[in-house]
């Protein structure tokens, strides 16, 4: 009697502790599929299966957009072949990490670029998801005080 109440109490702990770890696991493995699927697809040119990850807005990034999904995924990849033409394009990325922040996905990463024949890299980027349609997508960039144009480019921003 005693051992199942012990038994119980564990199995209660652990149900507790997994209904309160699992919610915070998967928004971190959707955000992190999302960021791998953006930047992959970036490099790899397939900017139409990129945008299906990315979180657009044309307002505030928490209200629903204006713009319409297809206005926006046109506009989103004329950006980035307008880059490619100014000789600035993703080649690579590395160490990507993504954690909780009262229980919002963030993350950073380490971005390489081809700008005019010259890889730069671009260190400790950070991420930015919001959720839409039951999952978490990337949203934004933000590398340091100055925008630079890829910022603008990969971003789901509008405004």
């Amino acid at each position: 009697m005693k051992t199942s109440k012990v038994i119980l109490i564990l199995v209660g702990i652990i149900g507790l502790s997994a209904f309160l770890y699992i919610p915070g696991l998967i928004d971190k493995n959707q955000s992190k599929h999302a960021a791998e699927e953006v930047l992959d697809h970036v490099i790899n040119q397939h900017y139409d299966k990129a945008f299906e990850h990315v979180y657009f807005f044309d307002r505030a990034s928490d209200t629903e957009p204006e713009i319409s999904y297809e206005d926006a995924k046109k506009k989103w990849i004329e950006r980035l072949i307008d880059l490619r033409e100014q000789g600035i394009y993703l080649v690579d990325y590395d160490q990507l990490r993504i954690r909780l922040d009262d229980t919002y996905p963030r993350g950073n990463v380490n971005l390489v670029f081809m700008e005019n024949g010259e890889r730069k890299i671009k260190e400790n980027v950070s991420l930015w998801f919001a959720p839409r349609e039951n999952k978490w997508k990337l949203g934004n960039f933000d590398y340091h005080h100055d925008v630079e144009e890829w910022e603008h480019a990969l971003s789901g921003n509008f405004n």
